[in-house]
Protein backbone atom coordinates (compact mmCIF):
# COMPACT_ATOMS: atom_id res chain seq x y z
CA UNK A 1 0.00 0.00 0.00
CA UNK A 2 1.09 3.32 -0.63
CA UNK A 3 0.60 6.84 1.07
CA UNK A 4 -1.84 7.55 -1.37
CA UNK A 5 -3.97 4.54 -0.42
CA UNK A 6 -3.64 5.27 3.57
CA UNK A 7 -4.91 8.69 3.49
CA UNK A 8 -8.47 8.25 3.16
CA UNK A 9 -8.51 5.17 6.00
CA UNK A 10 -6.56 8.01 8.18
CA UNK A 11 -9.43 10.40 7.27
CA UNK A 12 -11.91 7.84 8.05
CA UNK A 13 -10.86 7.00 12.02
CA UNK A 14 -11.56 10.67 12.94
CA UNK A 15 -14.58 10.40 12.21
CA UNK A 16 -15.76 6.93 13.59
CA UNK A 17 -14.12 8.51 16.17
CA UNK A 18 -16.99 11.56 16.61
CA UNK A 19 -19.43 9.34 15.96
CA UNK A 20 -18.46 7.40 19.00
CA UNK A 21 -18.31 10.22 20.59
CA UNK A 22 -21.90 11.20 19.56
CA UNK A 23 -23.62 8.20 20.03
CA UNK A 24 -22.58 7.66 23.78
CA UNK A 25 -23.07 11.27 24.51
CA UNK A 26 -26.61 10.32 23.18
CA UNK A 27 -26.57 7.66 25.51
CA UNK A 28 -25.88 9.46 28.42
CA UNK A 29 -27.90 11.95 28.01
CA UNK A 30 -31.01 9.50 27.71
CA UNK A 31 -29.75 7.90 30.61
CA UNK A 32 -30.17 10.78 33.00
CA UNK A 33 -33.01 11.75 31.00
CA UNK A 34 -34.29 8.46 32.34
CA UNK A 35 -33.25 8.47 35.35
CA UNK A 36 -35.31 11.87 35.99
CA UNK A 37 -38.44 10.94 34.88
CA UNK A 38 -38.65 7.64 36.50
CA UNK A 39 -38.99 6.81 40.37
CA UNK A 40 -35.47 5.79 41.25
CA UNK A 41 -33.18 8.73 43.16
CA UNK A 42 -29.90 8.17 43.47
CA UNK A 43 -29.45 11.04 45.36
CA UNK A 44 -32.98 11.27 47.75
CA UNK A 45 -33.99 14.87 48.00
CA UNK A 46 -33.28 16.79 51.06
CA UNK A 47 -36.01 19.47 51.76
CA UNK A 48 -36.50 21.22 55.63
CA UNK A 49 -39.77 20.45 56.16
CA UNK A 50 -42.68 17.81 56.69
CA UNK A 51 -45.00 17.18 53.70
CA UNK A 52 -48.37 15.32 53.95
CA UNK A 53 -49.72 13.94 50.77
CA UNK A 54 -52.88 12.55 50.55
CA UNK A 55 -53.79 10.54 47.48
CA UNK A 56 -56.79 9.07 45.52
CA UNK A 57 -54.64 5.94 44.56
CA UNK A 58 -57.27 3.33 43.94
CA UNK A 59 -59.64 4.48 40.88
CA UNK A 60 -61.85 1.93 42.21
CA UNK A 61 -63.73 3.15 45.07
CA UNK A 62 -66.45 0.82 45.09
CA UNK A 63 -64.58 -2.14 45.85
CA UNK A 64 -62.46 -3.25 48.71
CA UNK A 65 -60.24 -3.19 49.75
CA UNK A 66 -59.44 0.53 49.37
CA UNK A 67 -55.62 1.77 48.62
CA UNK A 68 -56.08 5.35 49.24
CA UNK A 69 -53.57 6.87 51.72
CA UNK A 70 -52.25 9.57 53.25
CA UNK A 71 -48.02 10.08 53.54
CA UNK A 72 -45.73 11.95 55.47
CA UNK A 73 -42.31 13.14 53.22
CA UNK A 74 -39.77 14.21 56.43
CA UNK A 75 -36.61 16.49 55.83
CA UNK A 76 -34.71 13.44 56.35
CA UNK A 77 -35.73 12.35 52.80
CA UNK A 78 -37.40 9.17 54.61
CA UNK A 79 -41.49 8.31 53.92
CA UNK A 80 -44.39 6.71 55.70
CA UNK A 81 -47.59 5.66 55.35
CA UNK A 82 -49.50 7.62 58.03
CA UNK A 83 -53.03 6.26 57.22
CA UNK A 84 -53.88 3.51 54.80
CA UNK A 85 -57.14 1.75 54.02
CA UNK A 86 -58.87 5.46 52.73
CA UNK A 87 -61.85 5.72 50.04
CA UNK A 88 -61.32 8.30 47.96
CA UNK A 89 -62.76 9.94 44.53
CA UNK A 90 -61.47 12.86 42.43
CA UNK A 91 -63.30 16.08 42.28
CA UNK A 92 -63.87 19.11 40.78
CA UNK A 93 -60.92 21.08 42.54
CA UNK A 94 -58.26 20.96 45.30
CA UNK A 95 -60.41 21.86 48.35
CA UNK A 96 -59.30 21.36 51.87
CA UNK A 97 -59.86 17.70 51.87
CA UNK A 98 -56.91 17.69 53.72
CA UNK A 99 -55.90 20.17 56.42
CA UNK A 100 -53.25 20.54 59.53
CA UNK A 101 -53.66 22.17 62.61
CA UNK A 102 -51.26 25.23 63.38
CA UNK A 103 -49.11 24.05 65.57
CA UNK A 104 -48.32 20.74 63.48
CA UNK A 105 -49.73 18.40 66.80
CA UNK A 106 -52.63 16.68 64.26
CA UNK A 107 -54.61 16.63 60.93
CA UNK A 108 -57.63 15.66 59.63
CA UNK A 109 -58.81 13.64 56.62
CA UNK A 110 -61.98 14.06 54.64
CA UNK A 111 -63.05 10.58 53.09
CA UNK A 112 -65.51 11.71 50.58
CA UNK A 113 -66.51 8.04 49.32
CA UNK A 114 -65.92 6.28 53.67
CA UNK A 115 -68.14 9.35 54.15
CA UNK A 116 -65.75 10.35 57.37
CA UNK A 117 -64.02 13.30 58.65
CA UNK A 118 -61.05 11.54 60.68
CA UNK A 119 -58.58 13.47 63.36
CA UNK A 120 -54.63 12.41 63.04
CA UNK A 121 -52.03 12.44 65.53
CA UNK A 122 -48.76 14.14 64.44
CA UNK A 123 -45.82 12.62 63.95
CA UNK A 124 -47.00 8.85 63.87
CA UNK A 125 -50.81 8.96 62.50
CA UNK A 126 -52.62 8.10 65.72
CA UNK A 127 -56.47 8.19 64.79
CA UNK A 128 -57.63 10.51 67.60
CA UNK A 129 -61.63 10.81 66.77
CA UNK A 130 -63.95 10.22 63.84
CA UNK A 131 -67.25 11.90 61.99
CA UNK A 132 -69.55 9.72 60.10
CA UNK A 133 -70.70 12.09 56.89
CA UNK A 134 -69.59 13.15 53.83
CA UNK A 135 -67.31 15.61 54.15
CA UNK A 136 -65.58 17.47 51.37
CA UNK A 137 -63.37 20.55 53.20
CA UNK A 138 -61.73 21.04 56.49
CA UNK A 139 -59.82 23.57 58.23
CA UNK A 140 -58.66 23.90 61.68
CA UNK A 141 -58.16 27.05 64.34
CA UNK A 142 -55.28 27.71 66.29
CA UNK A 143 -57.14 26.24 69.03
CA UNK A 144 -58.03 23.10 67.92
CA UNK A 145 -61.16 23.89 66.59
CA UNK A 146 -62.04 22.22 63.31
CA UNK A 147 -64.60 24.09 60.51
CA UNK A 148 -65.65 21.50 58.19
CA UNK A 149 -68.49 21.18 54.94
CA UNK A 150 -70.60 18.22 54.45
CA UNK A 151 -71.90 17.19 51.58
CA UNK A 152 -75.21 15.23 50.32
CA UNK A 153 -74.54 14.62 46.80
CA UNK A 154 -73.57 17.52 45.82
CA UNK A 155 -70.50 19.47 45.28
CA UNK A 156 -71.96 23.07 46.99
CA UNK A 157 -72.14 20.96 49.73
CA UNK A 158 -75.37 21.54 52.42
CA UNK A 159 -74.11 21.87 55.53
CA UNK A 160 -71.06 23.69 57.67
CA UNK A 161 -70.29 22.27 60.99
CA UNK A 162 -67.94 23.17 64.04
CA UNK A 163 -66.37 20.53 65.51
CA UNK A 164 -64.89 20.93 69.05
CA UNK A 165 -63.18 17.57 71.12
CA UNK A 166 -64.03 15.58 68.16
CA UNK A 167 -67.70 16.04 68.23
CA UNK A 168 -70.06 18.15 66.20
CA UNK A 169 -70.96 21.50 68.52
CA UNK A 170 -72.69 23.29 65.47
CA UNK A 171 -74.35 23.03 62.22
CA UNK A 172 -75.82 25.15 60.00
CA UNK A 173 -77.52 24.69 56.56
CA UNK A 174 -74.95 27.19 54.76
CA UNK A 175 -72.01 25.57 52.77
CA UNK A 176 -70.07 25.24 49.71
CA UNK A 177 -67.16 22.89 48.37
CA UNK A 178 -64.35 24.44 49.88
CA UNK A 179 -63.50 26.84 52.89
CA UNK A 180 -60.68 29.47 54.56
CA UNK A 181 -60.34 30.38 58.13
CA UNK A 182 -59.05 33.70 59.00
CA UNK A 183 -58.63 34.05 62.72
CA UNK A 184 -57.24 37.21 62.63
CA UNK A 185 -60.34 38.76 61.25
CA UNK A 186 -62.50 36.22 62.14
CA UNK A 187 -63.94 35.64 59.36
CA UNK A 188 -64.78 31.87 57.53
CA UNK A 189 -65.01 32.20 53.80
CA UNK A 190 -67.09 29.36 51.94
CA UNK A 191 -66.92 29.16 48.22
CA UNK A 192 -69.28 26.92 46.15
CA UNK A 193 -72.22 28.66 43.54
CA UNK A 194 -71.32 31.45 45.36
CA UNK A 195 -69.24 32.90 48.27
CA UNK A 196 -70.39 33.33 51.88
CA UNK A 197 -68.70 35.14 54.45
CA UNK A 198 -69.60 33.69 58.17
CA UNK A 199 -68.21 34.96 61.77
CA UNK A 200 -66.64 32.21 63.47
CA UNK A 201 -69.31 31.01 65.23
CA UNK A 202 -71.32 30.35 61.50
CA UNK A 203 -73.50 32.82 61.35
CA UNK A 204 -73.72 34.46 57.89
CA UNK A 205 -72.26 37.72 57.54
CA UNK A 206 -72.65 37.97 53.56
CA UNK A 207 -73.82 36.06 50.92
CA UNK A 208 -73.45 36.92 46.96
CA UNK A 209 -73.12 35.08 43.70
CA UNK A 210 -70.73 36.46 41.10
CA UNK A 211 -70.00 32.40 40.04
CA UNK A 212 -70.78 31.25 36.90
CA UNK A 213 -70.69 27.46 37.95
CA UNK A 214 -68.22 26.98 41.09
CA UNK A 215 -65.63 28.40 43.02
CA UNK A 216 -63.42 25.42 43.64
CA UNK A 217 -60.81 26.97 46.29
CA UNK A 218 -60.30 29.77 48.34
CA UNK A 219 -57.48 31.50 50.32
CA UNK A 220 -57.23 34.85 52.82
CA UNK A 221 -55.21 37.69 52.26
CA UNK A 222 -52.82 39.49 55.07
CA UNK A 223 -55.89 42.40 54.47
CA UNK A 224 -59.11 39.98 55.23
CA UNK A 225 -59.42 40.02 51.72
CA UNK A 226 -59.82 36.84 49.32
CA UNK A 227 -58.97 35.36 46.53
CA UNK A 228 -61.13 32.56 44.74
CA UNK A 229 -60.71 30.14 42.23
CA UNK A 230 -63.47 29.53 39.69
CA UNK A 231 -64.11 26.49 36.86
CA UNK A 232 -65.85 27.17 33.95
CA UNK A 233 -68.38 24.60 32.73
CA UNK A 234 -69.09 23.31 29.48
CA UNK A 235 -73.20 23.89 30.14
CA UNK A 236 -73.03 26.90 32.02
CA UNK A 237 -72.87 29.53 29.59
CA UNK A 238 -72.02 32.57 32.31
CA UNK A 239 -68.68 30.24 33.52
CA UNK A 240 -65.02 30.68 33.22
CA UNK A 241 -61.66 29.67 34.46
CA UNK A 242 -60.55 32.98 36.37
CA UNK A 243 -58.91 34.60 39.75
CA UNK A 244 -61.34 36.57 41.78
CA UNK A 245 -60.28 38.95 44.45
CA UNK A 246 -63.00 39.93 46.80
CA UNK A 247 -62.09 42.81 50.10
CA UNK A 248 -62.66 41.74 53.69
CA UNK A 249 -66.35 44.12 53.23
CA UNK A 250 -68.03 41.45 50.32
CA UNK A 251 -66.84 43.80 47.57
CA UNK A 252 -65.82 42.37 44.24
CA UNK A 253 -62.32 43.88 43.56
CA UNK A 254 -61.88 44.39 40.16
CA UNK A 255 -58.66 42.33 39.82
CA UNK A 256 -60.21 39.42 37.70
CA UNK A 257 -57.03 36.95 35.94
CA UNK A 258 -59.06 35.00 33.15
CA UNK A 259 -57.28 31.86 32.22
CA UNK A 260 -56.67 29.77 29.49
CA UNK A 261 -56.70 26.44 31.62
CA UNK A 262 -59.45 25.56 34.61
CA UNK A 263 -57.86 26.63 37.87
CA UNK A 264 -58.08 23.79 40.61
CA UNK A 265 -56.72 25.87 43.49
CA UNK A 266 -55.35 28.51 45.14
CA UNK A 267 -52.94 29.69 48.06
CA UNK A 268 -51.98 32.85 49.40
CA UNK A 269 -48.18 33.96 50.83
CA UNK A 270 -49.30 35.67 54.01
CA UNK A 271 -45.96 37.26 54.21
CA UNK A 272 -46.76 39.79 50.99
CA UNK A 273 -50.79 38.79 49.52
CA UNK A 274 -48.73 37.45 46.44
CA UNK A 275 -51.08 34.00 45.03
CA UNK A 276 -50.10 30.60 43.71
CA UNK A 277 -52.69 28.93 41.21
CA UNK A 278 -52.42 25.71 40.13
CA UNK A 279 -54.54 23.86 37.71
CA UNK A 280 -54.88 21.97 34.26
CA UNK A 281 -55.78 22.41 30.66
CA UNK A 282 -57.33 20.32 27.93
CA UNK A 283 -57.11 21.09 24.20
CA UNK A 284 -56.59 18.60 20.96
CA UNK A 285 -53.84 16.37 20.49
CA UNK A 286 -51.76 16.74 17.57
CA UNK A 287 -52.91 13.20 16.18
CA UNK A 288 -56.54 14.13 16.25
CA UNK A 289 -56.00 16.95 14.50
CA UNK A 290 -54.26 15.61 12.00
CA UNK A 291 -56.62 12.52 11.65
CA UNK A 292 -59.45 15.62 11.42
CA UNK A 293 -57.75 17.02 8.73
CA UNK A 294 -56.91 14.16 6.41
CA UNK A 295 -60.75 12.75 6.82
CA UNK A 296 -61.88 16.21 5.75
CA UNK A 297 -60.26 15.38 2.14
CA UNK A 298 -60.46 11.52 2.41
CA UNK A 299 -63.97 10.51 3.86
CA UNK A 300 -64.03 9.09 7.31
CA UNK A 301 -61.21 6.11 7.62
CA UNK A 302 -62.25 2.60 8.97
CA UNK A 303 -60.88 2.80 12.38
CA UNK A 304 -61.64 0.44 15.17
CA UNK A 305 -63.05 2.12 18.52
CA UNK A 306 -59.91 1.56 20.60
CA UNK A 307 -57.03 3.04 17.35
CA UNK A 308 -60.12 6.48 16.89
CA UNK A 309 -60.18 6.94 20.67
CA UNK A 310 -56.70 6.89 21.18
CA UNK A 311 -56.02 8.87 18.25
CA UNK A 312 -58.30 11.22 19.22
CA UNK A 313 -58.10 11.18 22.67
CA UNK A 314 -57.16 15.19 23.96
CA UNK A 315 -53.71 16.59 25.36
CA UNK A 316 -54.04 17.29 29.12
CA UNK A 317 -51.51 19.45 30.37
CA UNK A 318 -50.92 21.52 33.56
CA UNK A 319 -49.44 24.96 34.90
CA UNK A 320 -48.83 26.85 37.69
CA UNK A 321 -48.60 31.03 37.89
CA UNK A 322 -47.89 32.97 40.68
CA UNK A 323 -49.48 37.06 40.82
CA UNK A 324 -49.01 39.57 43.30
CA UNK A 325 -50.82 40.97 45.67
CA UNK A 326 -52.35 43.14 42.73
CA UNK A 327 -52.57 40.65 40.51
CA UNK A 328 -49.78 40.67 38.45
CA UNK A 329 -48.07 37.55 36.62
CA UNK A 330 -45.05 37.37 38.23
CA UNK A 331 -44.19 33.87 36.96
CA UNK A 332 -45.53 30.78 35.32
CA UNK A 333 -44.53 27.11 35.40
CA UNK A 334 -45.34 24.30 33.38
CA UNK A 335 -45.52 21.86 36.06
CA UNK A 336 -48.98 21.48 37.61
CA UNK A 337 -51.40 19.64 39.23
CA UNK A 338 -54.76 19.19 42.05
CA UNK A 339 -53.56 20.65 44.86
CA UNK A 340 -50.83 23.19 46.49
CA UNK A 341 -49.01 23.21 49.63
CA UNK A 342 -47.81 26.66 50.94
CA UNK A 343 -44.50 26.65 53.14
CA UNK A 344 -44.73 29.51 55.58
CA UNK A 345 -41.07 29.31 56.83
CA UNK A 346 -39.68 29.96 53.55
CA UNK A 347 -41.97 31.25 51.19
CA UNK A 348 -41.92 28.17 48.68
CA UNK A 349 -44.74 26.10 47.72
CA UNK A 350 -45.48 22.35 46.66
CA UNK A 351 -47.29 21.11 43.77
CA UNK A 352 -49.34 18.17 43.47
CA UNK A 353 -48.34 17.27 39.83
CA UNK A 354 -49.83 14.21 38.20
CA UNK A 355 -47.38 11.82 39.35
CA UNK A 356 -44.72 13.71 40.93
CA UNK A 357 -44.80 16.22 43.79
CA UNK A 358 -42.82 19.50 42.92
CA UNK A 359 -41.14 22.02 44.88
CA UNK A 360 -40.67 25.58 44.02
CA UNK A 361 -38.94 28.59 45.15
CA UNK A 362 -40.42 31.61 46.08
CA UNK A 363 -39.12 33.17 43.18
CA UNK A 364 -40.35 29.67 41.15
CA UNK A 365 -37.13 28.32 41.11
CA UNK A 366 -37.50 24.44 40.68
CA UNK A 367 -36.03 22.99 44.04
CA UNK A 368 -36.92 19.19 43.46
CA UNK A 369 -39.55 16.97 43.77
CA UNK A 370 -40.95 14.10 45.46
CA UNK A 371 -41.61 10.74 43.40
CA UNK A 372 -43.48 7.29 44.62
CA UNK A 373 -46.73 8.91 44.89
CA UNK A 374 -50.10 7.97 42.56
CA UNK A 375 -51.12 9.41 38.89
CA UNK A 376 -54.80 10.64 40.44
CA UNK A 377 -55.62 13.31 42.38
CA UNK A 378 -53.51 14.30 45.53
CA UNK A 379 -53.74 16.69 48.28
CA UNK A 380 -50.56 18.41 49.81
CA UNK A 381 -50.24 20.08 53.25
CA UNK A 382 -46.95 21.32 55.22
CA UNK A 383 -46.87 20.44 58.25
CA UNK A 384 -45.69 23.68 60.36
CA UNK A 385 -43.49 23.91 63.15
CA UNK A 386 -45.02 23.89 66.44
CA UNK A 387 -44.87 26.58 68.56
CA UNK A 388 -47.15 25.06 71.12
CA UNK A 389 -47.46 21.74 72.47
CA UNK A 390 -51.67 21.59 72.44
CA UNK A 391 -53.03 18.74 71.68
CA UNK A 392 -56.79 18.04 70.70
CA UNK A 393 -58.80 15.79 72.57
CA UNK A 394 -58.79 12.50 71.48
CA UNK A 395 -62.30 10.38 72.39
Amino acid sequence: MNATDAQPERRERPVRKWIWIWVLGLILVGVIAWFWGCDIAIFPYQHTATVLVMEDSDVDFRTPPFEDIVTAFGPNAKSARLVTNLNLCQTVGGGRALSVSPDGRFFVVCEMVGKHLIGYELPGGKRLWGIDGEFTAATVASNGTVYAVISSGTIYGDQTVLIEGGRISKSVSKAGFDLALDAEHEALWLVGNNIKKCDLALNVLQEFNPIGWCGVSVDVTPDGSIWVAERSHPNVTSSTNRLLQVSANGQLIRRSIYLEWEPLCVRVDPSDGAVWVTGIGVSQSVSSDLLHALERLTGKWPLGKGLRNFLESPRVWTRTHKYDADGRLLCELKQGGTSLGFQSSDGSVWVAGKDKIYHYSRAGTRLGRLTKVSSEQKYVVVVPEAKEKVSPQAQ
